[in-house]
């Protein structure tokens, strides 16, 4: 008789648990995991959940922002010096599809991936990815400093 009821309360046991186990909230990333048809998609890096880019002394952070056509992407400058956001390559900025340094200043400057101007500390510039694929850009004041926006 004792083997019976210690072998029911095995069993109890395991069925609470197994319950409890099966109430526990799931994490975004434990539910991909365990879902083989939901695919893995790299993170935004944006700050926060934002699609923003801090401009440094040091250059772009992120390094590298993963997007969503048709997203937009904001770079704030928090340093002292201006700086000048543009499509790679220095000093044309015609990587990204319908960008030009020559649209600056034209009715064509809003569709371009470039800031035509110096940003002043505090200010912002923003430009609205359609085109998916990965685009460098680069700091036309400094082009050495450089960044990547991917655009999925």
């Amino acid at each position: 008789m004792k083997r019976q009821f210690f072998i029911f309360g095995i069993f109890v046991l395991a069925l609470a648990l197994l319950i409890l186990a099966s109430c526990a909230p799931q994490t975004e990333e434990s539910s991909k995991r365990e879902s083989p048809e939901a695919p893995l998609t790299p993170p935004t890096l944006g700050a926060g959940d934002s699609n923003e880019i801090i401009i440094t002394a040091n250059g772009f952070e992120p390094a590298t922002l993963t997007i969503r056509a048709g997203e937009t992407v904001t770079w704030t400058n928090k340093n002292s010096q201006s700086h000048w956001p543009a499509s790679a390559m220095h000093p044309t900025h015609t990587l990204y599809p319908g960008s030009g340094i020559e649209k600056c200043g034209t009715a064509e400057e809003s569709t371009t991936f470039d800031a035509c101007n110096p940003v002043a500390a505090g200010g912002r510039y923003s430009f609205t990815f359609a085109e998916r694929g990965t685009w460098k850009y680069h700091d036309h004041l400094n082009p050495a400093k450089t960044g990547t926006i991917v655009v999925k």
